[in-house]
Parts: C-alpha cells; sequence; structure tokens
C-alpha cells in the first residue's frame, strides 16, 4: 500500500503530464492555425531622409566614428497575427547593405543588418485575461480612480480596434547606423526592411523570415516590407569624388526628403 508521499507524487505527476499534453496541443493549433487568419500580414516602408555624421554614436563610448541617421515612412497591416494564443508583437525595422561597401551588390554576398527602430505590440485585452478575472473575483477596492464617463466610452472604442496597424511618417530612427569600420558615408545598395516576431502565451516564437513565419503569417521575406534601394550620402559638411562620379554615372544617391515611394506587395 503507497504511503502519502508517494500518493502526491502521483498525483503531481499526473497534473504535469496533463498541463504538458494541454500546452501542446494549444501550441499546435495556434501553428495550424485554427481558425484560419482571414488575411496575410502587409508593410510598405520607404526612406525619407539619410545623414552621416561624424561624432559619439552611443553615449557610453569616448569613440569617434561615422553614423547615419535615417528617418523613413512605414504602414503596415499585421491584424492578422493577432489570435486567441497571441500574447504579442515584436516589430522592427532594419537597413541592409553590403558589409564591404562596395557598388555593385552581386560580388558582395556579406551583408550588414542593424535595426534603426523597433516596437511591441500587445494584444488587447479579453473578458478571460489575467487581470479583468483578478478585477472581477478580487476586485481591489482600495486607491480605484474613478473614470469619468469620457474615459470609458474612449477605452472601449479602443478595445473594439484590433491591434497590428501601424502608420508613421517621417519617423525619427531610435538607434544609429554604424559599422564595424567606423565607416558608414557612401555605402551603396543599402535597403530598409519590416520585421516581426509573434510571441504567443504558449508554444514557439515565430519569427517573419523562418519556416514558421511563412506558413502562419505568409509573409515572402525579401518582397514584402522591403524599401527601395538607396546610397548613404557624403559625411554632413564633407564632398567627395565618389559622389559627383556616382551623380555622372547617374547613380542613385541617398532620396531627398518625400522622394522615395514605398514597395506595396500585390
Amino acid at each position: 500500500m503507497h504511503n502519502a508521499l508517494n500518493r502526491v507524487q502521483t498525483t503531481f505527476g499526473f497534473f504535469t503530464t496533463c498541463a504538458f499534453t494541454l500546452a501542446a496541443i494549444i501550441a499546435l493549433l495556434s501553428v495550424i492555425p485554427i481558425p484560419s487568419p482571414s488575411g496575410s500580414p502587409s508593410a510598405s516602408v520607404a526612406v525619407r531622409n539619410v545623414q552621416v555624421v561624424k561624432g559619439r554614436a552611443h553615449y557610453y563610448t569616448k569613440k569617434r566614428e561615422e553614423f547615419a541617421q535615417v528617418r523613413f515612412d512605414l504602414d503596415a497591416d499585421l491584424s492578422s497575427l493577432f489570435t486567441w494564443n497571441t500574447k504579442q508583437l515584436f516589430v522592427y525595422v532594419t537597413v541592409n547593405y553590403p558589409s564591404g561597401g562596395g557598388d555593385d551588390a552581386t560580388t558582395n554576398n556579406k551583408m550588414s543588418e542593424a535595426v534603426i527602430w523597433d516596437t511591441i505590440i500587445p494584444a488587447t485585452s479579453t473578458p478571460w485575461s489575467w487581470q479583468n478575472l483578478k478585477q472581477k473575483y478580487f476586485p481591489d477596492k482600495k486607491n480605484k480612480p474613478k473614470k469619468s464617463k469620457r474615459e470609458s466610452m474612449s477605452k472601449q472604442s479602443k478595445d473594439l480596434v484590433k491591434p497590428g496597424f501601424i502608420s508613421l511618417k517621417n519617423q525619427k530612427p531610435k538607434y544609429h547606423v554604424t559599422d564595424p569600420s567606423g565607416i558608414i558615408a557612401e555605402r551603396a545598395n543599402a535597403t530598409l526592411q519590416v520585421g516581426w516576431n509573434v510571441q504567443p502565451w504558449v508554444g514557439a516564437l515565430v519569427w517573419d523570415k523562418g519556416l514558421l513565419g511563412q506558413r502562419v503569417g505568409k509573409w515572402r521575406a525579401g518582397k514584402v516590407g522591403k524599401s527601395q534601394v538607396f546610397r548613404f550620402p557624403p559625411r554632413k559638411g564633407t564632398t567627395t569624388s565618389t559622389t559627383a562620379a556616382a551623380k555622372d554615372q547617374g547613380q542613385k544617391t541617398a532620396p531627398e526628403a518625400g522622394s522615395a515611394s514605398p514597395i506595396v506587395d500585390v
């Protein structure tokens, strides 16, 4: 006959197995997914302005080097990525350019990638969310602020809007673009690209460039959310022969403010 400790261990093991099986089913259903999304995520990004300056790219370094500041426009509809198992969505914009700095991208397969902007979009609150359930069954009456009727109506209207819509105009970057060589000016064949990462409540992370991203999000990497090719301009306050030669040959330089147009997936 089993003692109390053996019975507790057996019960705990049984419930652990049930919880693991339930989590595996939830993760599988979110990857299939069920129900299937009504649409696919889409995004378009365009360069507005590019400046290259020399100085301290970060406050914690004493090294002076060239760094670029890229302003951009971003329009995205990622609402189809939000399902019942989505906790939050991580969206970011990167600058991709040849590491060697050559003008011909076909001769240089190595690409550098630098994140210039990112954001986290949390899923909207539902009646079954932890905070709502806690407030419903264990309300905290102490220091509870009173909400006006206008604030309540505003909150309800925001909850009805599905998250995942982004519209930014002439957005200032969060991070500068630097290169290990310390020189970034006049690099050619650079592009902006939009990326995302779905973080579920239960299950594996889904990246846009991964296998699951192509299945769940139907995101054609390299075709959706990619800007036109541009060139980093000369360092601010300097002119070089390379820039003059590029103009004579008709090569693309850094676009002027408002001159770039986004690539829209059709």
